[in-house]
């Protein structure tokens, strides 16, 4: 009887001693027998499931999007109020970035990396960063609309809030010192800070 293999699994194996391969040695650093190798397959096998390490590198960054999609499917039909869905939002997120640190720093090396060659990696980061801006703008403009929120300029409410998610990032990725239940924290202030003030009553 022939051995079963199970390609999904191989799959996450390969994407994951990629991500591992190129936080050591850098995205440009690591060639496609490299991983291979690293592996314990050979190159034409490796090309059934990715025909280069550009692949490898995007379908590592898609896996983590499509769990924030799921996360934002779950939470954004939720019948509970703005702040609630808000404070699930970035606290999703946040999970997802301590998680997948070890990827947070390989797309950081590969963006400056890229930036040195002189390539513009402004338009490739907004494509992938997007889809959060105009959920936390959705939430913060419902909020500021039903009342939940103070009447503050929504754009700039939002830029607040994601900026202290690419706080988190460079904290990960760059100074090594990122502490969750700060950051957490930190995310719920600010969210808190936004709510409006209660009616006052005789």
């Amino acid at each position: 009887m022939g051995i079963v293999i199970d390609h999904n699994a191989r799959k996450r194996d390969i994407i994951a001693k990629a991500i591992n391969l190129f936080a050591e040695q850098g995205y440009n650093g690591v060639t496609y027998q490299k991983i291979a190798d690293n592996c314990s397959i050979a190159r034409t096998t490796l090309y059934k499931y990715f025909h280069s390490k550009r692949d490898i590198f995007n379908a590592a960054i898609w896996e983590v999007a499509n769990l924030m999609i799921d996360s934002y499917a779950e939470i954004l039909p939720s019948k509970t109020g703005v702040v609630d869905r808000l404070n699930r939002v970035v606290h999703a997120v946040l999970r997802l970035l301590f998680e997948n640190r070890v990827l947070l720093t390989v797309i950081l090396d590969y963006v400056l990396a890229a930036q040195r060659a002189g390539h513009n990696m402004r338009r490739t980061i907004t494509r992938h960063t997007i889809g959060l801006r105009r959920i936390l703008h959705r939430l913060v403009t419902e909020g500021v609309r039903t009342g939940e929120l103070r009447n503050v300029n929504t754009t700039l409410a939002t830029g607040l809030i994601y900026s202290q998610l690419e706080a988190a990032v460079l904290r990960l990725t760059v100074s090594q010192n990122a502490d969750y239940e700060e950051l957490s924290d930190m995310l719920g202030q600010t969210i808190a800070n936004l709510k409006a003030n209660p009616p006052l009553t005789n």
